[in-house]
């Protein structure tokens, strides 16, 4: 009987131990299976969660509302746009929600001299590239080696004009350079960016180079400015649709995105490769410093940075795209950058020392041209 018990105790203490070791097994295989799974979709459960998107209004705000159906379907998220048209008045906003501890916003876009402003301002989260794997993706110059949010779009910024006007009307041959701006032939009939828009530094800094010097020695295009002031028939920091619309100007320094808008108006504008180059106007998109959703943030930057999204961009908002393997139709490349051989023919600034020293560009100008 003794012999018998042990036995039994012995038994039953094996199928214990067995037990017990497969349970374990099958709490390790759940919880692996849990964790792979995890893995593999990369997504954690935003439903219902507000992302606030920072941005312009207007037709680039509509396009971005269509961009991004896609990722609120993707996360179950709602985007809400919030339309400041002004790049400084975003910044501006930005910045004073961080100083308060009410952050409103998540995301932000920004043109270059801005998003370098509110890097120094520490206005941003440093991308998180566990997050934003498609990096590598970028062309070099838009990939933002500070660590901040990279390079979203590009258009530029060169010499257009109405040739139906300058050339078929007034029998003038097109300009061919920057300096060519400032000929008395086109005496009135030039609209040029002001220095407190994005564009007029480029300008400035094109016929300082022109004339020998550069953003540091720039005296010469100052004394330039000042003796051709008044050919210069408008000096703009909006729209000039209208000026070209009334014959009030024939050329100007614009933005290729705009070309097809002011075809449509009816007006036969041409796109000139100036001789010293056409200026880039990019954009960045940067996760605000402690936004509330900053993790679904940096999700929406990798999404916008997508190959097929920025494709998608291009034909809602005609927008170049940063992602070198976007495709481009033939009829946008006719008019926006496409491709390393375009981006090599523009010109890239310096915005920190650009930022440093427009105060005194605009105040230079200003004494001319008040």
């Amino acid at each position: 009987m003794k012999k018998f018990l042990s036995v039994l105790m012995i038994a039953a203490m094996t199928t214990a131990v067995f037990a017990g070791c497969s349970s374990s097994a099958e709490e390790e295989t759940t919880t692996e299976g849990t964790e792979q799974t995890e893995e593999t979709t990369g997504e954690a459960d935003y439903s219902g969660v507000t992302l606030t998107l920072c941005t312009w209004g207007g037709s680039t705000g509509a396009a971005t509302q269509e961009l991004v159906k896609d990722f609120e379907e993707q996360y179950g998220c709602t985007i809400v746009l919030d339309e400041v048209n002004q790049n400084s008045d975003r910044i501006a906003k930005i910045q004073s929600q961080i100083e308060s501890g009410n952050i409103e916003d998540d995301v932000v876009y920004l043109s270059g001299a801005y998003a370098k402003q509110g890097e120094a301002l520490g206005l941003f989260e440093k991308i998180d590239t566990n997050v934003v794997t498609n990096l590598d993706e970028l062309y070099d110059f838009a990939q933002n080696d500070t660590g901040y949010g990279p390079m979203v779009c590009v258009g530029r910024f060169g010499i257009m004009y109405n040739e139906d006007y300058l050339v078929d009307e007034l029998g003038l041959e097109p300009p061919t350079s920057y300096m060519d701006l400032f000929d008395d032939k086109y005496a009135g009939l030039v609209a040029l960016p002001s220095m407190t828009a994005t564009a007029g530094p480029y300008v400035f800094a094109k016929i300082a180079e022109d004339l020998g010097g550069d953003l540091t020695d720039y005296q010469a295009a100052l004394d330039l400015y000042a003796e051709k002031k008044d050919n210069i028939g408008m000096w703009y920091t909006s729209d000039i649709v209208p000026a070209l619309s009334n014959k009030e100007v024939a050329i100007t320094v614009y933005m290729d995105l705009m070309l097809p808008v002011l075809r449509d108006s009816g007006l036969n504008m041409v796109w000139v490769d100036a001789e010293e180059g056409n200026f880039v106007d990019d954009v960045y998109i940067n996760v605000v410093k402690d936004a509330p959703n900053k993790e679904l943030g940096q999700l929406l930057v990798k999404y916008l940075l997508d190959k097929e999204t920025q494709e998608k961009f291009i034909e809602l908002n005609n927008e170049a795209p940063t992602n070198k393997t976007a495709v481009m139709s033939e009829e946008k490349d006719a008019f926006l950058a496409y491709g390393q051989e375009e981006f090599d023919n523009c010109n890239f600034f310096d915005y920190d020392f650009l930022n440093e020293i427009k105060p005194t560009l605009i105040e230079e100008w200003q004494k001319i041209v008040a």
